[in-house]
C-alpha cells in the first residue's frame, strides 16, 4: 500500500473531518471524495479494528510517548509520557502530544501548547492536576 505524507494544516483537516474512534484517514478521504463500493466496506472495517480503543496497552513497564502515539494512532511528531500525567520534558516538535496510561492531549502547534493555562512550562513541563483534567484530553482506557 502506498504512504501519503501531508503536511499539518491538512493533518487537521482529515482529523476535523473525521468520526472520533471510528475513521482513518483513508476512511476520511474516501467519504469526502465520494468513493464507495467494496473497498468502502473494507475501509470501514478496518477502521473499526483499528480502533484505538479495543487495541491493549502496553504493561507500565513498557510504556512510552512514542508507543502509545503509535499505538493509538495520534499522529504526534513528538509525544512524551509519564505515568502519573503531571511531569514532562518540553514539547519541541508539533504537533505534539503528553500522554498517560489513560489517555493524551494533542497540542497542534507551539502557540497552543504554550498558552494551555494547565502547563507550567519552564526547564520541564509541570501540569497541574495531571493531563487527564484538561481540557481537550481524550481517555482512552478506563
Amino acid at each position: 500500500m502506498p504512504t501519503l505524507r501531508v503536511d499539518d494544516e491538512v493533518y487537521a483537516w482529515l482529523q476535523k473531518q473525521a468520526r472520533p474512534f471510528e475513521d482513518t484517514p483513508n476512511s476520511v478521504l474516501r467519504r469526502v471524495a465520494g468513493l464507495t463500493g467494496p473497498d468502502a466496506a473494507v475501509t470501514r472495517a478496518t477502521a473499526k479494528e483499528s480502533n484505538p480503543m479495543k487495541r491493549p496497552v502496553p504493561t507500565s513497564k513498557q510504556l512510552s510517548g512514542r508507543k502509545l502515539n503509535e499505538l493509538w494512532g495520534v499522529g504526534a511528531k513528538h509525544a512524551l509520557y509519564h505515568r502519573e500525567g503531571t511531569w514532562y520534558n518540553n514539547l519541541e516538535r508539533f504537533p505534539g502530544a503528553l500522554f498517560d496510561p489513560s489517555g493524551y492531549v494533542l497540542f497542534a502547534t507551539e502557540q497552543a501548547y504554550k498558552s494551555a493555562r494547565q502547563l507550567r512550562i519552564g526547564q520541564e513541563t509541570n501540569v497541574t492536576n495531571g493531563i487527564s483534567s484538561m481540557p481537550g484530553y481524550v481517555r482512552i482506557v478506563g
